[in-house]
């Protein structure tokens, strides 16, 4: 049983995380996952309970108007309750509950809703064991104990209950009897049958058990874990089981399966984590960077591969966002040293958390507003081309998004904006854009690059600051004029590793000088000029620079 756990003038590649201070960019070309920074707000809304210090330890967010929260006690948690609160408008308004004749000894594992009417909850009697799986179809104004799932004691103890539909359902519960305790439904839990013995594989020891809360679903595949460090799988709603191990050893973990491959388990008494790829075969240890909270995590449905954590622990409160699927965190704003407790999300803008209440009226919810994320990039990579830098980003989804500023900020100047492009709205297929900025009039000796997020309401979101770092040439370079032959104008490049004085003359076929095109010390650099055609025969000319003892001579043709 549980079981309770109280992110130029220079020839240069570069690809960069994108979101904060710059960041800088010593080497070229490592394809990573980028992503906004995230702007939303989480607000207190009063979960409704009469009674102070209810903490709710699981949540069920239905979709963006319907919640449910099942509660503890928050200043005894051996003092057992089985209270829950609902909201059917946003959080506006929570309306919370006692579910008459569990009083002494009962408690709630957790809850489960397919909608504002339709709810479960298994309960436990910590007191002489055995346990039930309570039903309401009228909101919470009455609920049902649902017996052909008989979680007899004093072995008898329901961890979890799920529901594909109002019919579709399983629910877990430790061994009783030898073997783990599982029951699925097609009935909305009229009725409920045993899965046989041999449909599941036996515990590892005797003292193996589930823990509350503590499993995944995704389309019809369930994962749930032990205490052994096991994960109990089935394809198929429930009805047959494999098991494999973890590297979590003899500990209770949570799992959170973002798909049918992907997914992240946590011991959240060490933090200690792993990834998988493969749908739980093998798992590889996530380092995490940033507050990977240990309370809850939770997948958020609808986006490509944003996560949200939360902790309520002492040095550990606060939430916390991830764009790469855990492997990056980064605090919401004004939530570190805030206690936050069980998470779910509904969708990208839809998504409550578990805190205390100091009274009926005064917090013990918290609900997020914003967006998890109206624009999910998956690359943004610049690279120099001659005097442009060819910027280009890939968006895995997007919502609502109108278009992209692109800005620039040459050394420590100003951000000015050197060009937009159009999004693509709402869509869930990935879009590329691309956008070539012209710097041959820059002097600076960085230049950096962020994009800005629109979307149709005029919200905005900023990404963080590429910096792109001088690097100098490390040999003298004449390059070839372009376009050659030319009429009316062409581009003349040169590359200095130092500081130099330049000279460029321009010769006809029999040597005379025709003009000085450059007489000037420059830093070192790529650097460019414009030669017109104007005042010029068509025909061939030589083009020599000196700078230094170095020297060369190239051809160009004018055709007119």
């Amino acid at each position: 049983m549980k079981h309770f756990t109280s992110f130029l003038l220079s020839f240069l590649v570069l690809t960069a995380v994108v979101f904060g201070m710059p960041e800088k960019v010593k080497h070229p070309s490592i394809s990573r996952v980028v992503n906004f920074v995230e702007t939303g707000i989480w607000v207190d809304q009063a979960s409704g309970f009469a009674t102070a210090s209810r903490g709710i330890n699981y949540m069920k967010a239905v979709d963006a108007n319907v919640c449910w929260g099942a509660a503890y006690n928050g200043t005894s948690t051996t003092t057992y309750i089985v209270e829950y609160t609902r909201t059917i408008n946003g959080g506006t308004l929570w309306t919370a509950g006692t579910i008459s004749g569990y009083a002494s000894g009962w408690g709630s594992s957790m809850i489960y809703a397919t909608s504002g009417s339709k709810a479960w909850m298994p309960v436990f009697n910590a007191s002489s064991g055995g346990g039930r799986i309570l039903a309401t179809t009228d909101g919470g104004t009455t609920w049902t104990h649902q017996s052909t799932a008989t979680f007899a004691g004093p072995a008898g103890f329901p961890n979890v209950v799920h529901f594909w539909n109002d019919n579709d359902g399983f629910c877990m519960g430790d061994p009783n009897g030898g073997y783990f305790e599982l029951y699925t439904t097609t009935n909305g839990g009229t009725n409920w049958t045993r899965v046989p013995t041999g449909n599941i594989p036996a515990p590892a020891a005797a003292d193996e058990y589930g823990v509350v809360g503590y499993y995944s679903v995704v389309g019809n595949t369930v994962w749930f874990t032990t205490n052994y460090g096991r994960i109990f799988k089935s394809t198929d709603k429930g009805l047959n089981w494999t098991v494999s191990t973890t590297p979590m050893g003899n500990n209770q973990f949570k799992i959170v399966m973002k798909d049918a491959l992907y997914g992240i388990i946590q011991n959240p008494s060490t933090g200690a984590a792993y990834r998988t790829t493969d749908g739980g075969a093998n798992w590889v240890t996530l380092i995490a960077n940033g507050p990977f909270y240990t309370n809850d995590y939770c997948y958020v449905p609808g986006s490509f591969n944003t996560w949200v954590s939360t902790g309520a622990a002492t040095g550990m409160s606060g939430a916390s966002y991830s764009f790469d699927g855990g492997l990056t965190w980064t605090d919401f704003a004004n939530t570190s040293g805030t206690q936050f407790l069980n998470v779910d999300f509904a969708g990208t803008t839809s998504g409550w958390a578990g805190a205390f209440n100091t009274s009926a009226t005064v917090g013990g919810v918290r609900k997020y507003i914003g967006d998890l994320i109206p624009v999910e990039l998956t690359s943004f990579t610049a690279m120099q081309n001659g005097n442009n830098v060819d910027l280009k980003w890939t968006t895995a989804t997007e919502v609502n998004n109108r278009g992209f500023e692109i800005e620039r900020m040459a050394g420590e100047g100003s951000w000015i904006t050197v060009g937009y492009k159009a999004g693509f709205g709402t869509t869930t297929e990935a879009k590329s854009y691309y956008f070539s900025d012209d710097i041959s009039a820059l002097s600076a000796s960085s230049v950096s690059y962020r994009l800005k997020q629109i979307d149709f309401d005029g919200r905005n979101t900023y990404s963080k600051a590429v910096l792109v770092d001088y690097i100098a040439p490390v040999s003298f370079d004449l390059a070839q004029n372009y376009p050659n032959p030319f009429n009316p104008e062409t581009k003349i490049s040169f590359s200095l590793p130092s500081q130099e004085n330049v000279v460029i003359k321009l010769y006809d076929m029999t040597g005379r000088e025709v003009s000085t095109l450059v007489n000037s010390k420059m830093d070192a650099g790529v650097h460019s000029l414009t030669l017109s055609a104007e005042g010029l025969s068509s025909g061939v000319y030589l083009y020599k620079m000196t700078a230094g003892s170095f020297t060369s001579t190239k051809k160009l043709s004018v055709l007119k």
